[in-house]
């Protein structure tokens, strides 16, 4: 059975993780397409991750600021992975967030619920 993390995000932290998840979906889709010239097992892994991106990118709209949302860990690794590496990448006045999520995304994996 999954073990499930509580966590909630400010509206600015919902920004800067939707446009780190999108970035980091593209980037997936790009590997995955190079992955094309690759083995059948390098293919299937590139799509598996491209389709966990993807599948977080568009869950991320439905969260509301504040709202307490139950979430698995290697969601949340996905989440702050993007955040990681959008993080040089970020427009100025989502810098601030981006670090906030990160933080929050650190604390909530040290409690499971």
């Amino acid at each position: 059975m999954p073990v499930f993390y509580r966590i909630s995000f400010s509206a600015e932290e919902l920004e800067a993780l939707s446009q780190a998840c999108t970035a980091q979906s593209s980037l997936e889709e790009r590997l995955l397409d190079e992955a094309a010239a690759g083995t059948l097992e390098e293919v299937a892994m590139q799509e598996t991750k491209a389709d966990d991106m993807l599948l977080i990118k568009n869950t991320i709209p439905i969260f509301k600021p504040g709202q307490a949302i139950l979430i698995t860990r290697e969601d949340l690794h996905l989440m702050r992975k993007s955040l990681e590496n959008f993080k040089g990448h970020a427009p100025p006045g989502l810098a601030m967030p981006v670090a906030s999520a990160i933080k929050k995304i650190d604390e909530s994996l040290q409690r499971p619920v």
